[in-house]
């Protein structure tokens, strides 16, 4: 008798164990969830404002006490805000150029009026404050030309999308633009389907997942987070694109993984702290820095992605409970096929 119950015990804990594991930490409900999440065009509002409506922007901004305006006209477009004509003028100015008008018009042909991206980022970010009730997340999203300066820029409570870096590589306008500055694998990365991953990634990394780096393999987790939960507010996106790799790259990276691990040990590069181990492993780039150039770039946030999503398949806990997991303990957990 304390045999069969003994054996039925058994069963019974193995098939605990795995319903527990095989649960979906992507599945969340947003019934219920109300987010305040506006957007604003400020491309096409500086584009098409008289004098006296740029004047009352710059004053709203100003009220509001957001920098987005600062950044916007003062870092990316490089104007001068210290007076209202110096302000007008350099607006009327960057507006002016040849280049500019028919990067816009490029802007408006291949976005439109940002509908199905306003969308998936309402559901998005309706996801991510459904996982994490109590964390921030932004007030307004600003759609801006940034003259190329940044993909997403996020501050306390709003976030600027450099449009233009989401127009694709085969548009003139992106081919025009210099090769020595702008290479074909920066060109490459200039596509509409990464917008809204990188909005999400953008701002996990700046109000989510933001430990301290100790170490590249520290730094590795980190960015494991922020992709796996990037994941999680955008389930019906390909894993390639949440990893911004083409189906290519992705395959390679999966074929080579245990290759890549065991490039970290042999080489003592996990514990490193150095600016160059970081930047080779974890950077964009036309390949990762110290391996094949037929590698993909950024080969240590997809293996820091690899070591999340297996921990997370083999325990139960939800993503609230993996932002608040060690990375010594991520990487304990993680054997390499």
């Amino acid at each position: 008798m304390k045999t069969r119950l003994y054996i039925f015990s058994t069963i019974l804990l193995t098939l605990c164990l795995f319903f527990a594991c095989s649960q979906d930490p992507f599945k969340i409900s947003t019934e219920g969830i109300q987010i305040d999440l506006k957007f604003f065009n400020l491309d096409s509002a500086l584009r098409n404002s008289t004098d006296k409506e740029l004047l009352a922007l710059k004053s709203k901004f100003k009220k509001n006490n957001s920098s987005l305006l600062d950044y916007t006209f003062g870092y990316c477009m490089g104007g001068n805000m210290q007076t209202d004509t110096s302000y007008i003028n350099g607006i009327r100015r960057f507006y002016s150029n040849n280049y500019i008008r028919r990067l816009g018009g490029t802007i408006k042909k291949t976005l439109g009026d940002f509908s199905s991206e306003k969308k998936e980022l309402l559901i998005a970010f309706s996801r991510l404050k459904a996982f994490f009730p109590r964390e921030k997340i932004p007030k307004t999203i600003y759609f801006i030309n940034s003259s190329f300066s940044a993909s997403v820029f996020s501050t306390e409570k709003e976030i600027a999308i450099g449009v233009e870096r989401y127009i694709g590589s085969k548009e003139k306008v992106i081919k025009e633009l210099p090769t020595n500055q702008f290479y074909t694998w920066i060109k490459n990365g200039m596509k509409k389907e990464y917008l809204t991953r990188d909005v999400i990634a953008g701002w996990l990394m700046t109000h989510y997942c933001t430990e301290k780096s100790e170490n590249y393999a520290s730094e590795m987790m980190r960015w494991g987070k922020i992709l796996y939960i990037t994941q999680g507010t955008l389930p019906n996106v390909k894993t390639n694109t949440i990893l911004r790799y083409t189906n290519k790259q992705f395959n390679w990276a999966l074929k080579n993984e245990g290759v890549f691990w065991k490039y970290l040990v042999e080489n003592e590069l996990l514990f490193k702290t150095d600016e160059k181990t970081r930047s080779n492993l974890l950077n964009e780039g036309p390949f990762t820095g110290g391996l094949p150039e037929e590698s993909p770039d950024r080969l240590g946030q997809f293996l820091g992605w690899r070591i999340v999503k297996q921990y997370m398949e083999n325990h139960s806990i939800s993503l609230s409970q993996l932002k608040k997991i060690t990375y010594n303990e991520l990487l304990q957990n993680y054997k390499a096929d």
